[in-house]
């Protein structure tokens, strides 16, 4: 097991473009996240087992149009607040749709589904993820990648089964923890940069209120049934990562054991 030290933060950077909420701005560790180098490797992804059912794919384009990431003519789009933005000013129907996001993340207690990631080269990534409230998630990256990333509900852990190294960060010190503890609420622990919704969907823009990370997360969900399907997250550097989710169901619950970081075995390396 490795601690990153500086140029391994660069590196993973690098690979996986600030991966996800989970893996946050790497300015939360003392460490700016850097744009790849010419010629450098493109990030890949982790195979789902033979035994799990064929599911459709994350379609190419949100579900919510008004709330597409991609500027589209007349589309509603989050807006993009630097770290000095002040909060936002909420109304009552505001608040009272806070609320029923935050009743609906602790809701999600064992779930699963499918995933595709685009970061800000525009390149495509895709794989399956599992979540076990409090603290638990885990992705796992379609091959040719060798990546899976998993938290632990202490630390979270990049696995890098090609370079034969596991990075881990204390979970506390990534945005994810906004998302995974056993009771969310977006007010208490963050604070809320913009909030818009249309007949089609609802924008939370955010940032950690401890200050000890840089960026900010946007949050997109359906409506008029609230369903998470797409986050963004924007580094210190203004790069954005996009991930869109897809059959998103209740699974069943997985052990503590699956959400451990694995000793790196390439021999013994599969998706459950």
């Amino acid at each position: 097991m490795t601690y990153p030290n500086s140029q391994g933060l660069t590196g993973w950077a690098a690979r996986i473009a600030a991966v996800l909420v989970l893996a946050a701005p790497l300015s939360a560790l003392g460490q700016e996240p850097q744009p790849p180098a010419p010629g450098s490797a493109e990030p890949a992804a982790t195979e789902p087992a033979a035994t799990e059912p064929a599911a459709a794919e994350p379609a190419a384009a949100s579900p919510g149009v008004g709330w597409a990431t991609q500027s589209e003519p007349g589309a509603l789009v989050a807006p993009r607040p630097g770290d000095a933005a002040p909060p936002k000013v909420l109304t009552r129907e505001q608040i009272e749709r806070l609320g029923d996001i935050n009743q609906y993340l602790t809701s999600l207690v064992n779930v699963q589904g499918r995933f595709i990631q685009t970061d800000y080269r525009n390149k495509e990534t895709r794989g399956r993820f599992y979540v076990k409230r409090p603290g638990r998630i885990r992705f796992d990256y379609r091959s040719p990648s060798r990546l899976r990333i998993v938290s632990d509900g202490t630390y979270l852990s990049i696995e890098d089964h090609d370079l034969k190294t596991v990075d881990k960060f204390p979970l506390d010190a990534t945005p994810i923890r906004l998302l995974l503890g056993e009771d969310v609420n977006l007010a208490r622990d963050a604070v809320i940069l913009d909030m818009r919704q249309d007949e089609t969907a609802v924008a939370v823009v955010l940032k950690d209120k401890s200050g000890s990370t840089s960026g900010y997360l946007q949050l997109y969900f359906k409506l008029p049934e609230l369903e998470l399907y797409e986050w963004v997250i924007t580094d210190a550097q203004g790069l954005d990562t996009r991930i869109q989710l897809a059959d998103l169901i209740a699974g069943d619950e997985k052990s503590d054991d699956f959400f451990r970081s694995s000793a790196i075995e390439l021999d013994n390396i599969g998706n459950n």
